[in-house]
């Protein structure tokens, strides 16, 4: 897990040519004005979701993980908390579905870590990353936000 402002996103382009293709397209885009919806960079190695909800308790949000890709999750109105902890031994609640790149997880909440993220930060989860998104910070409130999808394998 990797989290900083937007100012400093571009530090990561050296990860991969699907992250330097990903990055590139976020800093190059104004996602404030687009609407909701998938938008297509490199096929399937990378692609974005620009995704519009009102938070909501950390009780109804699940954990989760991915295999196939990492996100990057980058802020662009409103506030939200995201859970974190590293993906070791624990047992997905529901197996992995391939088709939608995830397994869920029921984790005890002591065992989960929460960061605040507010417009222009973003934060980055690896397959070896349980995230727990869309939790509200003080009471549910909408967000926008851009989720880039970016291929590990």
């Amino acid at each position: 897990m990797i989290t900083s402002t937007l100012d400093n996103l571009h530090w990561y382009t050296t990860i991969s040519p699907h992250f330097a293709k990903a990055i590139a397209y976020a800093l190059s885009t104004d996602f404030g004005v687009l609407p909701a919806g998938r938008y297509e960079i490199d096929g399937e190695h990378v692609f974005a979701l620009v995704n519009e909800y009102t938070t909501r308790a950390a009780a109804d949000c699940n954990p989760e993980a991915h295999q196939a890709y990492a996100d990057i999750q980058i802020m662009i109105t409103g506030a939200e908390n995201f859970g974190y902890t590293p993906l070791s031994n624990q047992q997905p609640s529901a197996p992995y579905s391939p088709d939608n790149d995830v397994s869920f997880y029921d984790l005890p909440e002591e065992t989960i870590n929460y960061i605040t993220l507010k417009p222009r930060q973003f934060i980055i989860f690896f397959p070896s990353d349980i995230h727990q998104p869309e939790v509200f910070v003080r009471q549910p409130a909408p967000v926008k936000k851009l989720v880039l999808k970016v291929s590990v394998r």
